[in-house]
């Protein structure tokens, strides 16, 4: 640990951890908020799927993040931008979608099968409703 929270953190902390009803309050709410924004990702990703675009998704089950496969290698960006590697794709959902997804070869995968991962931990509803339009017509616009 490189630094400790500020004393009136760890005050207002220290006070929380006193009251459970405030801290079930507050799980329930990031619980479900996270739920939801997973839930959000997952089935617009099988919505594209459903639609023969190459990506999928596995069920959220329980942590902040969401497996995404987005198998475009092959595909020609509107641009003329041939998708070659896992990071072309990476970058290509950033630019295009504006989501950051991150290889699975960050997390020690030897197989490149195209899957990432995606966190809603700092995102909101709305963000990713923003983002999803956007990656539906670069899904559209790929050849």
């Amino acid at each position: 640990v490189g630094t400790w929270a500020p004393r009136a953190e760890q005050i207002a902390t220290a006070k929380l951890l006193d009251d459970p009803a405030a801290i079930a309050t507050f799980r329930e709410s990031l619980v479900s908020g996270v739920q939801q924004r997973l839930q959000l990702l997952h089935s617009a990703i099988q919505s594209f799927k459903a639609n023969g675009h190459r990506v999928d998704s596995t069920e959220p089950m329980g942590a902040i993040y969401l497996s995404a496969r987005f198998d475009l290698r092959g595909k020609t960006t509107r641009n003329g931008t041939k998708l070659t590697t896992a990071d072309d794709v990476r970058r290509w959902v950033l630019e295009e979608a504006g989501m950051a997804v991150v290889p699975f070869d960050a997390f020690g995968s030897t197989a490149d099968e195209g899957w990432f991962r995606l966190s809603v931990g700092a995102v909101s509803v709305a963000d990713i409703e923003s983002c999803l339009p956007r990656l539906r017509a670069g899904l559209e616009s790929l050849t």
